[in-house]
């Protein structure tokens, strides 16, 4: 998992050759203006899903196997948890077609607010869209960059 700031996004960019053409696509769109939906940017190989929604007080951890998760919160404020994969018990099994695990796990939370970017890989597992103490209305945008 790496967490940081948007405006850091530049320095992680030799760390997936796709992270460019998420660069490209954070540079030429105005994320908080764009209807909410899926968005192709490459093919099914990259894609953004803008997404509203108000934060939760629980919600299963979920892991994923073949793409990688670029999550921003573009306005808004939750509670994003983190555990290693080895850590957690499988709750729903894996469903290869929306590549997603549910599992039980005990993470480590951290707060997720506008221009804070988290990537998490395949051994990760994140528990996004929770509470921070009080509930909060989200537009996150969801990058998936398939491995």
């Amino acid at each position: 998992m790496i967490v940081d700031d948007l405006k850091n996004f530049e320095k992680y960019l030799n760390l997936n050759k796709n992270f460019k053409k998420v660069s490209e696509f954070l540079t030429n769109n105005n994320l908080s203006d764009m209807p909410t939906g899926s968005y192709d940017i490459d093919g099914r190989n990259i894609y953004v899903n803008i997404d509203e929604y108000e934060t939760k007080q629980s919600s299963f951890p979920e892991a994923h196997r073949n793409y990688l998760d670029i999550q921003i919160v573009l306005n808004g404020h939750e509670k994003i948890g983190y555990a290693e994969y080895k850590t957690g018990k499988t709750e729903i099994a894996y469903d290869s077609e929306k590549d997603i695990e549910f599992l039980s796990a005990e993470c480590e939370f951290l707060k997720a607010y506008d221009g804070r970017f988290f990537i998490f890989y395949p051994q990760d597992i994140h528990q996004p869209c929770l509470t921070d103490g009080e509930k909060s209305n989200v537009r996150k945008a969801v990058f998936k960059i398939k491995l």
